[in-house]
């Protein structure tokens, strides 16, 4: 039991008063001692071994209505620096990992992926219902332990065909981006700061076919767990450190296949992005969504891209993702 003195201010006399802190009983109760009150607090259900004396600082416990007053204030000040904090304390989330470590484990298995042949198909769907399809192939190689190159090829329709797309990543968060048009038969340098824009027309941005970012670039934060899809995901907030189209995006990371299974990209307040991934398969100990969805909330535009074949632990040359190769159109 800890013993406090409060000075009544009114008229200047020393009062003494306990406070008694059990840890396992439901109720309070107050036990009147003559001219000393006794405070016992009989709802505190958490281990505090102090309290501080500042909180009890009240007019002096007497009888009649000074005595209910009393009590009351007491108990106001215990609610509002002791019982509310730990609640507070006690009911916010609590995670194994923090979302910086969440993304560390997507990293690896993005940059696990990037030996790879993909071809699929791509579908764009525009507001009045029309369709256009599109075949492509990708060819992805991990340069060195922070570095990978990227070059896309259009197989279909015939405006497209042999439309090209070049990436050189030196490090994650230094990149180099080309498209190639057969029609003008000149290399294009795409700029940094283009590669949120649209994947030619799609819904999907220059920089969904790139590899993973440079998590330094990003910060994260975890809000919560939730079933998407019958799988368990962490729901974490990804807010850009540098200038980028959107001001942060949520995204659900699958727990044990660390892999997205959406994203809403977001401008300030509003979703102007959305994609989700599904029909995921493991493929040599990699697992990859073969149904691919993106839409832009603004247009009600949106394009699905379906994996037809995918190959991994590729070897690919260098020479394949040289300039000369994207204006061969990877020949």
């Amino acid at each position: 039991m800890n013993s406090y003195r409060v000075k009544d201010r009114g008229l200047h006399k020393n009062y003494k008063l306990r406070i008694s802190v059990e840890f396992y009983m439901t109720a309070a109760a107050f036990v009147p001692n003559n001219n000393v009150s006794s405070l016992r607090l009989l709802s505190l259900n958490v281990a505090q071994p102090t309290l501080s004396h500042s909180c009890f600082e009240v007019f002096p416990i007497i009888t009649g209505r000074t005595r209910v007053h009393a009590i009351f204030f007491v108990c106001l000040r215990f609610l509002l620096f002791v019982l509310l904090p730990i609640v507070a304390l006690f009911s916010s989330p609590v995670h194994a990992m923090s979302g910086r470590q969440v993304y560390e484990k997507v990293h690896e298995v993005r940059s696990r992926a990037l030996d790879r042949k993909t071809e699929a198909t791509m579908v764009l769907f525009d507001k009045g219902g029309g369709k256009r399809m599109r075949t492509l192939t990708e060819y992805s190689k991990k340069a060195d332990p922070e570095a990978y190159k990227v070059l896309v090829i259009f197989k279909s329709p015939p405006d497209l065909k042999n439309v090209g797309f070049l990436i050189h990543a030196h490090t994650f968060a230094d990149r180099d981006l080309w498209a190639y048009f057969p029609e003008y038969r000149r290399v294009r340098r795409i700029p940094t700061n283009s590669q949120d824009d649209s994947f030619f027309g799609s819904d999907f941005s220059y920089d969904d076919f790139g590899g993973p970012p440079n998590l330094d670039d990003y910060s994260f934060r975890i809000l919560r767990e939730e079933v998407l899809d019958n799988q368990t995901c962490y729901v974490i907030e990804v807010t850009p450190k540098i200038r980028r189209k959107y001001t942060h995006y949520i995204a659900w990371v699958a727990k044990d296949l660390w892999i997205h299974l959406k994203i809403d990209y977001y401008q300030d307040n509003a979703i102007y992005r959305t994609g989700e991934f599904r029909d995921i398969k493991i493929i040599d100990g990699i697992p990859t969504p073969f149904k691919l969805h993106m839409e832009n909330k603004k247009t009600d535009h949106r394009t699905e891209l379906t994996i037809e074949n995918i190959q991994y632990h590729t070897q690919y040359s260098d020479d394949l993702f040289s300039q000369r190769s994207l204006e061969r159109a990877g020949k």
